[in-house]
């Protein structure tokens, strides 16, 4: 996966930062201990992705992230999440989801699941057939097309390793899902992994994770607090990948990541020298104190960004038509105050586009992404206008019920800035039950919610003779519907 026919252009820092004495000469005792190259130098310059056209304030790295099944038209739904199956019908998806997406202003995408679903084999080779890897090359070379970049994500020292650990029980110190970011073999093994990914398909970069799976406590890692620890594992594998893989992307992708401490900030600050953009998936930067996010943004030489608002999961075993919930207002406010704020990267979660609600808020939030001087009010009418084919007048009635909807579930979860919404239980090999509804909103709380929908189904249908795209109209109210049973199941 190569890049685009047009250059990036190379990235600098762009900010200085201090770093207290007594600070720096832990981080560089913690590199010896380690063995990881001292992060305190200036960042070597870059490529990145190149920003939309001036005048518009982009965020530089608009991208969408996913399993590479989560933006399937058809569900998986008897397959052990995460699926990673792909086929004809998946490869026209992502055909036409490219092109909208290069459409709407995004310009990467981020992949899991190119290679394996859970763990890597002991044979790295043996993790990938010709006829996936062809599948995949075929995949890929669409995004090119697109003008988009394509990022694996990418476990580090944990997600995908278990087999291994298995394999060889010295790996690990205390995780069993984590290799011991101490020892030297485990190294050995990561620097395996970087290499298959890249020698195997022509991808651009990596979202890494380090954290998801937790970390190792042994004697030698836990004089280093979670900060201090991820940092360093994200620095040496993003130094393997710049000076091995030269002109990749190494982004981290912070799940399991807390952003919010100021005794941090040094540890951040070193990782920021040496990564492209950092993703604070769940905006823990403002859970403390809701100015320091800002801090943290002036103190990286990396872009940072968020998930992009409260999001909804891709459900992957249910119907397409089995929930009405749109995102799009709160996601377009949390993406305009973190571009105020210096942010200036996002990756927005994988959308259905065969469900409306998830449709309005990936048109929306693309939008957005590569225009934040335009109000998001009229991204969201130009939306509705190019969605249902409608006149001003007509699309302004309905963002006005997209937005009514919106509120109707989220007014109860007023605590989620950004992350993600679970339709259904995430990890099973079956269709689960609407947790959104069972586990999040009390009984009150679902009769308010189906007596919204219910009023907002109506609105729907007093516009159907004015809206020229009649079947998507008429997923709506199926939508709804559907949405409104599950509700009632529970009463």
């Amino acid at each position: 996966m190569r890049a685009m026919s047009s250059p990036r252009n190379m990235r600098v820092v762009r900010r200085p930062w201090d770093i207290q004495l007594r600070r720096r000469d832990l981080l560089e005792s913690m590199a010896a201990t380690m063995g990881v190259l001292p992060a305190i130098a200036a960042a070597d310059p870059r490529p990145s992705p190149s920003p939309a056209a001036s005048g518009k304030d982009a965020f530089r790295h608009r991208g969408y992230l996913g399993w590479i099944t989560d933006l399937a038209s058809q569900p998986h739904a008897d397959a052990r999440w995460p699926s990673i199956s792909i086929d004809g019908v998946l490869l026209d998806d992502y055909r036409r989801q490219f092109r909208l997406l290069s459409k709407l202003g995004y310009n990467e995408v981020v992949i899991w699941g190119f290679y394996v679903a859970r763990d890597w084999p002991v044979a790295l080779e043996q993790s990938i057939s010709a006829q996936r890897l062809a599948a995949l090359e075929k995949l890929i070379e669409s995004a090119h097309d697109s003008k988009l970049h394509v990022y694996s994500g990418l476990g580090v020292y944990s997600w995908g390793f278990e087999e291994i650990i298995k394999a060889f029980p010295s790996l690990s110190g205390t995780n069993p899902q984590a290799m011991c970011g101490s020892n030297p073999e485990a190294w050995d093994w990561m620097q395996k992994v970087v290499d298959f990914v890249f020698r195997s398909l022509p991808i651009d970069g990596v979202s890494m994770q380090s954290a998801d799976q937790g970390r190792c406590t042994c004697d030698g890692c836990r004089v280093f607090s979670d900060a201090e620890y991820h940092s360093r594992l994200n620095v040496r594998v993003s130094d393997y990948i710049h000076q091995r893989w030269p002109g990749k992307t190494a982004a981290v992708s912070g799940w399991g990541m807390k952003f919010g401490d100021p005794r941090d900030l040094a540890a951040w600050a070193q990782m920021g020298t040496k990564i492209d953009y950092l993703i604070d998936v769940e905006d823990t930067s403002r859970d403390i104190d809701p100015h320091y996010r800002q801090q943290l943004i002036r103190s990286l030489a990396c872009d940072f960004g968020t998930l992009g608002g409260p999001q909804i999961e891709p459900p992957q075993h249910w119907k397409r038509d089995r929930w009405f919930l749109p995102t799009a207002r709160r996601d377009a406010e949390h993406l305009l105050q973190v571009r105020k704020e210096g942010g200036n990267a996002c990756e927005y979660y994988f959308h259905i586009v065969e469900n409306p609600g998830d449709e309005f808020s990936f048109y929306t939030a693309g939008k957005v992404l590569a225009d934040c001087r335009t109000p998001y009010q009229r991204h969201m009418q130009a939306a509705a206008e190019e969605i249902y084919e409608a006149r001003p007048s007509v699309a302004e009635a309905l963002v006005e019920l997209f937005l009514r909807a919106e509120d109707a579930y989220l007014s109860h979860r007023p605590a989620l800035r950004s992350g993600s919404i679970s339709l259904e239980p995430l990890v099973s090999d079956h269709s689960g039950p609407p947790v959104y509804l069972s586990e999040h909103l009390n009984k009150a709380e679902r009769a308010a919610y189906r007596s919204d929908l219910e009023s907002i189904r109506a609105g729907f249908q007093k516009l159907i003779a004015d809206v020229p795209a009649k079947e998507k109209m008429n997923l709506i109210a199926r939508c709804i519907d559907n949405a409104i049973s599950d509700i009632a199941a529970l009463s």
